[in-house]
């Protein structure tokens, strides 16, 4: 005989993306079903583009003020006669900038699973690689289900080098739900 399926924990990585709002419903109407415990992580954008962290930045209705003072850095570039190729130097989403968007995801994200019915929720921000840093956290919560958005805001990256979900899926201790 079978035992009954039996969830204590579930992460849900969340990025601000649609596909992680849905991941972010689908786990909280399963962490009410079992009397989960929810952990939502939310992994530092160091890889999105720009464009999509100011898109992101304004959709959380960070104030202008605030994002003026977080105003993304361009690296220092030396003119020593080289001529640098368009695209090559990027400007940088300030830590703070990132930090600040990864808090006001967190606390959407918390209140939307509240209103689910599911009260014991953790938030974490975690800086890294996502797919590591998922990982990592679903061993050190012993959380035996996932629920990720299938694709987040590094749509492109994903194309290029494989999607965070992917690798997650393939290497996770657990069951891995993917959301699209």
């Amino acid at each position: 005989m079978v035992p009954p399926l039996e969830i204590k924990t579930i992460l849900i990585p969340v990025d601000g993306s649609v596909h992680a709002r849905k991941a972010a419903l689908v786990g909280a109407a399963l962490a009410a079903k079992f009397g989960a415990r929810v952990v939502l992580l939310h992994v530092l954008l160091r890889h999105t583009s720009l464009a999509k962290v100011d898109e992101l930045a304004r959709a959380q209705k960070i104030p202008s003020e605030l994002l003026e003072k977080l105003k993304p850095a361009a690296p220092a570039v030396y003119d020593f006669g080289l001529t640098v190729p368009a695209g090559v130097i990027h400007p940088v989403a300030s830590t703070d900038l990132l930090l600040e968007i990864g808090r006001r995801v967190l606390d959407m994200e918390k209140d939307a699973i509240h209103a689910q019915g599911v009260k014991n929720v953790d938030l974490m921000i975690e800086d890294g690689d996502a797919a590591e840093r998922i990982l990592e956290i679903a061993k050190k919560e012993n959380a035996g289900f996932v629920v990720m958005g299938r694709r987040g805001l590094g749509a492109v990256e994903g194309m290029l080098s494989g999607s965070v979900s992917t690798k997650v899926s393939h290497l996770a201790p657990g069951t891995v739900v993917t959301v699209t």
